[in-house]
């Protein structure tokens, strides 16, 4: 029994009620605009988090919420005084724009570094199979819906060697790719694949689809729900440096399915065989 029972089935109804939305119609204009940081922002990015929000209030009035579009990355963290939910109503707009179907939303809540509950969204997944939510509960594993059996499976990361090879997630600003020398290094040893969508990325490791998440300068709501849904699969999840997770050091991670392909990644980054 989850003690996030009754908001979760709300957070999944108000996923699947605005699927038309994240989907669009075939002639659809998106229009999406592009904020000071060159990244796009859309209507449908501020209709996902004022609904997101409203639900929260309403299940949540004393905790705090950051979106994405309230220029979170300037506002500080409430030190862990009381929880805080984390807002991406669009994670993977750029792609969306496009006419790519790699784009998904999350919300996250946490407290301090202590990340509690996190629900992610994949809209294509739910609209051709019926099971694109997914929600993880610090404790409680990681789960994803089911219509075709009307349940939820819990998931599970991909154990050292059931995967044909070791193979990367990459997320962040794509520029920065290229200047990581960590980054360059682990592409000359691994496979690398650049998603852009941290919601996509997370889940497929969550899975056992793909061996890891890496992000590079990655915004804490982007890396954080991966982060939760990772661990509670069964993986491992630091900073660059091998270190436990926190909030200030939650920009740069490695989440990996599993110790050994963990210690791969990282011994790579560093540049050792």
């Amino acid at each position: 029994m989850s003690n996030y029972d009754g908001f979760n089935e709300k957070v999944k109804g108000l996923f699947i009620s605005l699927l038309p939305s994240y989907l669009g119609g075939p002639h659809e204009r998106l229009g999406d605009k592009i904020k000071g940081d060159g990244t796009p922002v859309g209507s449908l990015d501020h209709l996902a988090l004022a609904r997101l929000r409203e639900l929260v209030r309403e299940y949540f009035p004393s905790d705090d919420t950051i979106g994405e579009e309230d220029n979170a990355g300037t506002k500080s963290p409430n030190k862990g005084e009381s929880p805080e939910w984390d807002i991406d109503g669009l994670d993977g707009t750029g792609n969306r724009r496009m006419g790519l179907n790699s784009y998904g939303a999350a919300i996250v809540r946490r407290q301090g570094d202590k990340v509690l509950y996190s629900a992610i969204f994949r809209p294509i997944d739910q609209a051709l199979r019926g099971n694109g939510f997914f929600y993880a509960e610090h404790g409680g594993g990681a789960w994803q819906w089911c219509d075709e059996h009307r349940c939820y499976h819990q998931l599970h990361t991909a154990e050292e060697g059931q995967l044909e090879r070791i193979t990367v997630m990459v997320e962040g600003s794509s520029k920065k790719f290229f200047k990581s020398a960590q980054i360059c290094g682990l592409g000359k040893s691994l496979t690398v694949r650049p998603g852009f969508s941290s919601c996509i990325a997370a889940t497929a490791v969550a899975l056992g689809n793909a061996s890891a998440f890496v992000s590079v300068d990655n915004a804490p709501w982007d890396n954080l729900p991966a982060a939760l849904f990772i661990e509670e699969a069964g993986g491992k999840v630091t900073d660059w440096d091998g270190n436990a997770l926190t909030f200030a050091t939650s920009r740069n991670i490695i989440a990996a399915g599993n110790a050994a392909d963990h210690e791969a990644i990282l011994m790579a980054m560093k540049g050792k065989p």
